[in-house]
């Protein structure tokens, strides 16, 4: 069975290059052609306060009740990503990007680890293309596809997932660009939680089906995922985010379960939406609520199977915020937003091993991003 996992993998590799057949016939007569696509520096620094305080369920008989006592604040700039990207065409079906988080110090585990995508793609016709390297994982979810700049607050299972994996990758697109479906075979996101300095030893693998959408306002980001945690052991990934996208306003909604066990399913799940009004060409106000939630393992399990939620545990975050781009400089934008959030332990009182459960946090945060794109400046025979 473990052998079969691996021959699927090299599937990828040996049998999808017979379809380059299928490539349309002027194709190899056009000129090779070397150009940038991608070519920026991107930072983003917040100024931002955290008041913590503990949260404790006053019904349960077992259990003192603490209703925001225990104030704890903290604030101040804080510098949150520094992003490097480059991207181009090598000829006419090789394609690349990188993008590299700059950052003071080597990574916990390899010199990868603050890379997010280092990856060359083949694409043999307008349908079919193959990409090797570090990508994200393909899992469903519009709240997990959006850059991590681009997100303020979020769910805990985005926080948690180490979602930048090395792997392969097929894709097929349909000649109408309404349906993208890709099968990913890459390094488990559990490998990171099985070991610190050889997590690639581990052998643990992801199996990631994916189908992305699109007919008009409404689109879909739905996946099938298979992630390892141990060795032929499986937590089981089903993802389903739908957006609708209009000129004035926006919505996505995605939902996720994770089951090791389809006797608990639905008790492991997350879900999350965001509600975007565009009030202007450079105004744009949000709103984003989201839950978690891991009740198929009992809260005093000795062996946690998915660590992307605490076993027993539920999180629910809510908040609104507004985002500006000045016209005349589109390239920056200022952030402001209000977000609540509490994880919470509804079975057992609090105490010293468990510091971190049943507290809230109120975060009020300014920001601003700075993207310093170098395409615009790059001679037109390079673009």
């Amino acid at each position: 069975m473990r052998k079969l996992h691996l021959y699927t993998g090299l599937f990828l590799l040996i049998f999808l290059p017979f379809f380059s057949q299928a490539q349309e016939a002027d194709s190899t007569k056009k000129k090779i052609k070397h150009s940038f696509t991608t070519f920026h520096l991107e930072a983003r620094a917040d100024l931002e306060y955290l008041g913590t305080y503990q949260w404790m369920d006053s019904d349960n008989p077992n259990m003192y009740h603490m209703d925001k006592t225990g104030w704890n604040s903290n604030y101040g700039f804080h510098g949150q990503y520094f992003n490097f990207a480059l991207g181009g065409n090598i000829g006419n079906h090789i394609s690349y990007f990188l993008r590299q988080r700059i950052i003071p110090k080597a990574g916990s585990v390899s010199f990868f680890d603050n890379t997010d995508f280092l990856y060359l793609q083949y694409r043999f016709n307008d349908q079919w293309a193959i990409r090797m390297g570090k990508e994200a994982l393909y899992i469903g979810g519009f709240e997990y596809d959006a850059a991590p700049i681009d997100v303020y607050y979020y769910t805990h299972f985005w926080g948690e997932i180490y979602c930048f994996q090395l792997g392969v990758s097929a894709s097929y697109t349909d000649k109408q660009k309404k349906n993208k479906i890709v099968f990913q075979f890459a390094n488990s996101p559990y490998v990171h939680f099985a070991g610190k300095g050889d997590e690639w030893k581990k052998g643990l693998f992801s199996y990631n089906l994916y189908w992305n959408g699109n007919f008009g306002p409404f689109s879909t980001m739905y996946s099938i995922n298979m992630m390892e945690y141990e060795r032929g052991q499986f937590v089981n990934y089903i993802s389903l985010g739908n957006k609708l996208d209009f000129p004035k306003w926006s919505i996505y909604l995605d939902f996720q379960t994770r089951t090791a066990n389809f006797k608990n399913f639905l008790r492991d799940f997350t879900a999350v939406g965001r509600l975007d009004w565009h009030v202007s060409k450079s105004v744009n106000l949000f709103a984003k609520a989201g839950y978690d939630q891991n009740f198929a393992e009992d809260y005093n399990t000795e062996h946690l199977i998915d660590v992307m939620m605490d076993a027993g545990c539920n999180y629910h975050f809510y908040g609104l915020g507004v985002e500006i781009r000045p016209l005349k400089y589109q390239d920056l934008r200022i952030h402001a937003f209000v977000a609540n959030s509490v994880l919470h332990h509804p079975a057992y009182m609090l105490d010293y091993y468990y510091p971190e459960e049943g507290h809230g946090t109120l975060q009020v945060n300014v920001g601003a991003t700075w993207r310093i794109d170098f395409m615009k400046y790059l001679p037109e025979r390079l673009k």
